[in-house]
């Protein structure tokens, strides 16, 4: 089977997966519907469709959200950052990633963002958990190559210990299996005091007391 990109030149499925797995890795495995528009070169939106349920139908891509596709072991900070504008990659996934705690489940990724609510997306390669925060308490984060935001080990303990105090459990203890000594304690001081929840303030400050 070919898909026609003109009336002069043909490309077919080899060519188009091909394609994908050339430039699939700059992406990160994410690609949107756009970006499949662009890199297979048709012309019309109804085309590029039938070649992407074509892809899915080979397992070459998979299909996570509206215009949202993934091609197999994604980059799960990549896919996790694409799915929620804003968000930032946080907690255990940045303390387990700095070494400040021992492994987590490669295939969970924890995000933080500013707005309402709290949901896990599933797919076909991880759960991707998001969390959220007010904007005011949103700072200690820096932006990789990739575009993916992410925070700083300080703020990933606090953000950690944040949503711990408000019901969410993780496969460690937030109060004993993470290696404080690794910690920037000025710094974490620092970003304690943007926080006006006095009970949560204590909290931390109680466990920190064996790094002051």
């Amino acid at each position: 089977m070919h898909f026609i990109t003109s009336m002069k030149n043909r490309l077919s499925i080899n060519t188009i997966i091909e394609r994908i797995n050339a430039f699939g890795p700059d992406m990160g495995g994410v690609l949107s519907f756009a970006d499949l528009w662009n890199l297979l070169g048709l012309k019309s939106s109804d085309r590029v469709a039938k070649v992407v349920d074509r892809l899915m139908r080979e397992k070459v891509l998979f299909k996570i959200q509206r215009n949202v596709y993934a091609t197999k072991n994604p980059d799960l900070w990549i896919l996790a950052s694409r799915l929620k504008k804003g968000s930032y990659i946080s907690m255990d996934s940045v303390l387990a990633k700095n070494a400040l705690i021992g492994t987590i489940p490669t295939y969970t990724v924890s995000s933080v963002y500013a707005g309402a609510g709290r949901k896990t997306v599933e797919t076909p390669f991880g759960s991707l958990r998001y969390f959220s925060i007010k904007k005011d308490l949103i700072f200690g984060i820096s932006r990789l190559k990739n575009g993916v935001e992410v925070a700083d080990s300080e703020k990933a303990y606090l953000d950690l210990l944040y949503f711990y105090m408000k019901g969410a459990r993780y496969v460690i203890d937030p109060q004993r299996d993470v290696s404080l000594w690794k910690l920037d304690l000025k710094k974490l001081k620092k970003y304690l005091k943007a926080y006006k929840n006095p009970k949560f303030v204590s909290f931390v400050e109680g466990l920190i007391r064996e790094i002051a």
